[in-house]
């Protein structure tokens, strides 16, 4: 089965033609935002078409931010980044224009799933997902299934108050670039950070060690309402060498005994292409459901 995908971002927008789990042909374009739903509905459906006429798909696959109605396949409350893409039908719009079925969840769950399915967290049966970016995104995975909660907005994890404050607002990594130029490193992204912090400069350490310990704070709440069996970390972040034992570290350093060391942190397998592949294993299950 061959199925388009897209990942949609505030900044860009991923696609891929996926079949047996191998990508035939993938890229990405400016999201533009700015420019409205029915400009974004455009772009998709133009290339849709064309993955059509290409490649003869099956169907397509959204991966999107925000409160995504699974059993709908649209968005009910718009994302931060997209604050006028709510009431998204995305099911309604393929039919309508590309005559193809279409599945939607939101991007940590579909990163979640892929990651469930083939990746680091293959072997467990209850844990979280984090992704750690311009905020903080999270998946809960339960038995084996993603909770999807009362409404579609489980795994907010980014939204949980650390005293009165939300936690993406102190721990994600644009909280510390922000915390690094306030501190006086005139720094325009993690990479410039982390090359200070290696180079041993004590004001960038200083600076980094902070941010891994709020996040490990956060991460020590989600073990305390939770009990996970594991904690995956993804984002870009997460391919720093160091970082998985010391959020540990700093997770546990908040944990009494009988949490402490409870549950594993582990990085991600699926960097960019994560959400796409969930999304594909997203539509392969909706076609089996559809067929029983």
């Amino acid at each position: 089965m061959r199925v388009l995908c897209f990942d949609i971002g505030g900044t860009d927008t991923k696609y891929g033609v996926i079949e047996d789990e191998k990508f035939l042909e993938k890229g990405l374009f400016d999201t533009e935002a700015k420019l409205g739903k029915e400009h974004l509905t455009n772009k998709l459906v133009t290339l849709a078409k064309d993955m059509l006429d290409k490649y003869k798909i099956d169907g397509i696959g959204i991966s999107c931010a925000g409160s995504v109605n699974f059993k709908e396949a649209k968005i009910e409350i718009a994302p931060d980044a997209l604050p006028a893409f709510a009431n998204w039908d995305f099911r309604k719009i393929f039919k309508e224009n590309v005559g193809l079925d279409c599945i939607a969840d939101n991007d940590v769950n579909c990163f979640a799933k892929a990651e469930c399915v083939k990746g680091a967290a293959k072997d467990f049966d209850h844990f979280i997902v984090i992704t750690v970016g311009t905020g903080i995104g999270g998946a809960l995975v339960m038995n084996d299934e993603i909770w999807r909660g009362n409404n579609y907005n489980a795994g907010e994890v980014g939204r949980m108050l650390i005293g009165n404050t939300k936690w993406e607002n102190i721990a994600s990594t644009s909280a510390l670039i922000r915390d690094a130029n306030r501190a006086g490193l005139k720094v325009n992204n993690g990479i410039e950070l982390f090359k200070l912090y290696d180079e041993r400069e004590e004001l960038a350490i200083a600076v980094v060690n902070h941010f891994y310990d709020l996040l490990g704070l956060g991460m020590a709440n989600l073990v305390y309402m939770f009990n996970p069996e594991a904690i995956i970390v993804g984002g870009g972040i997460s391919k720093r060498e160091g970082l998985i034992p010391a959020l540990a570290r700093c997770m546990n350093s908040y944990l009494p005994d009988g949490f402490r060391n409870t549950a594993q942190v582990v990085g991600a397998t699926f960097k960019n292409d994560g959400g796409m592949l969930g999304a594909y294993y997203n539509f392969l299950d909706y076609q089996k459901e559809k067929k029983n």
